[in-house]
């Protein structure tokens, strides 16, 4: 990162976010604004076509140094809504990435059907945003904008995954409606009905300030034992920061719907963090450019919320300042 005159560094993840429409309304999304000012539906070739780009960055890129290893399809909207998903998850498998997708999990059965299970096994995880057990509190949090509930059909999605050995894991974020042990307890029995992978729980954001459920975390403890559930909670976005500009500007851009690459996972919309447009340009040119360093040296991180990346400027920060923690990665 110190060298980029001699190397170009490219990252070692990206989020492509599939389209900016979605099926539900929930009360916390961090994109609401993003998918109401730009509600794009691309088609699905062109991310066959960006995909093809990224897998080729090092030929591209002269001189370039690491290399892009994971790819991961976030909600900024659903992504299971974009006609022809299945085919451009498949194709990132096909190319060698590390694939992993955050979703509603109401559309899934598109993946089930259409793709051969052991591709689907290659998946490092499938992300399933349930944030409650039962259909009531599910409504409460999720807001589905159909006839329906959609709970029913993404427990079914889940288990017919689970059952061809997908790693299915549920995903929680704790708030108002859901920070009680009984709530909890519901999440439990829903993923050991499931035969889910595990329960990951983590706060939610709101006006830049994380949800406390410290007090809740003995009881969740106790409730992974009761029911064999293996639970993992990311508290990290809440941890000191010991950096002032964000690194992961280097190591993790966002293609977004709207044909725009972010600098920032937070900041989806946002002209300031925009380095560039992905669906007109080739990305690969934009990269490192002035703009790139320009956004990165005028972030002042001090105004930022709490956010995804936080662990990883931590870890980058403190080799920064004494450069032979590196050496400790690999010991």
């Amino acid at each position: 990162m110190n060298n980029f005159t001699k190397l170009a560094i490219l990252p070692a993840q990206v989020d492509i976010d599939l389209t900016n429409i979605c099926n539900q309304d929930c009360f916390y999304c961090n994109s609401a604004d993003h998918r109401k000012a730009k509600p794009v539906q691309k088609k699905y070739i062109e991310y066959i076509e960006l995909l093809d780009k990224l897998a080729t960055w090092r030929e591209h890129t002269s001189r370039s140094t690491g290399s892009l290893n994971a790819i991961t399809y976030p909600g900024g909207g659903e992504p299971t809504l974009l006609p022809g998903y299945e085919r451009v998850v498949e194709h990132t498998i096909d190319l060698g990435f590390l694939t992993s997708i955050t979703t509603n999990g109401s559309h899934l059965d598109d993946l089930f059907n259409n793709i051969d299970p052991e591709k689907i096994k290659k998946m490092a995880w499938i992300g399933i945003d349930i944030d409650a057990g039962t259909v009531t509190k599910y409504e409460k949090i999720r807001h589905s904008l159909t006839r329906n509930s959609l709970f029913d059909q993404v427990v079914k999605n889940a288990k017919d995954l689970a059952s061809i050995g997908a790693n299915v894991d549920f995903k929680a974020l704790i708030n108002q409606f859901n920070a009680d042990t009984q709530s909890i307890r519901e999440l439990m029995q829903l993923v050991k009905e499931v035969g889910a992978r595990q329960l990951y729980l983590r706060p939610t954001i709101l006006q830049g300030r994380a949800f406390d459920f410290s007090d809740l975390i003995p009881a969740i403890n106790e409730l992974s034992v009761e029911y064999g559930v293996s639970v993992k909670m990311n508290l990290t976005k809440q941890l000191p920061r010991n950096y002032t500009q964000c690194h992961q500007m280097y190591q993790f851009p966002v293609f977004c719907a709207d044909g725009y690459i972010y600098t920032c996972c937070d900041n989806k919309g946002n002209s300031d963090f925009a380095l560039g447009k992905w669906d007109q340009d080739d990305f690969r040119d934009l990269w490192l450019n002035a703009r790139h360093h320009s956004i990165y040296q005028n972030t002042d991180t001090t105004k930022c919320p709490h956010c995804r990346p936080n662990i990883h400027n931590i870890g980058i920060q403190n080799i920064i300042n004494e450069p032979s923690l590196l050496e400790q990665l690999y010991v």
